[in-house]
């Protein structure tokens, strides 16, 4: 553990990628049909916390060690899940209903944002690198799901393999950290700053 600006420094970003793993894997499994949609409301707040709030506050931890990188990704991904499942509870508990199309613009700025984070997390590690190769995957099938295709149970495996390689991420991350085994298990980065 390292120390920043007086501060006892971990790295969050295992424990914003355990809450992804956690959301992601719940969500994933809703949509290829494993957790019944009769569960929409405890599975709403399950992803509302664990995609959502962990991924915050670890990015606002991360911000504070003053990592743009972790801190930007972590917070983005956080809001996104939050608002995403807030206006689900809404339409659960008050009966609201939106069109698809009114999550268009969101899903596609997160879509390009994700493509630019394959780049930059190109520098870190390849695993993580590969991770946001599937998170952009996602956004771009979300988008044909928001253009009424459908194709829910291709966003399901999709978010089934983030959250694995969430996990993996985090748990190497922790393992990595306890034996000082620095990138062990996660990969070489394909990319180098000049």
């Amino acid at each position: 553990m390292d120390k920043k600006d007086g501060l006892l420094k971990i790295d969050v970003l295992s424990v914003g990628l355990f809450g992804l793993a956690v959301g992601a894997l719940t969500l994933g499994f809703v949509q290829i049909g494993v957790i019944p949609h009769n569960d929409d409301l405890a599975i709403s707040i399950i992803c509302l916390v664990f995609g959502g709030l962990v991924q915050i506050i670890a990015g606002m931890v991360d911000i504070r060690y003053h990592d743009q990188l972790g801190g930007t990704a972590l917070t983005m991904y956080g809001f996104y899940w939050t608002s995403i499942f807030i206006i689900k509870i809404l339409g659960l508990v008050e009966g609201f209903h939106w069109d698809n199309i009114l999550f268009l613009p969101i899903v596609a700025i997160y879509a390009v944002f994700s493509l630019v984070m394959i780049y930059l997390t190109g520098h870190k590690s390849f695993t993580l690198m590969l991770l946001h190769i599937f998170i952009t995957l996602v956004f771009t099938i979300d988008i044909l799901i928001k253009l009424n295709h459908s194709l829910e149970y291709y966003a399901g495996i999709d978010h089934i393999i983030i959250g694995l390689m969430a996990l993996y991420h985090a748990l190497i991350t922790l393992i990595n950290k306890y034996t000082g085994k620095v990138g062990y298990l996660l990969g070489k980065a394909p990319f180098k700053f000049q």
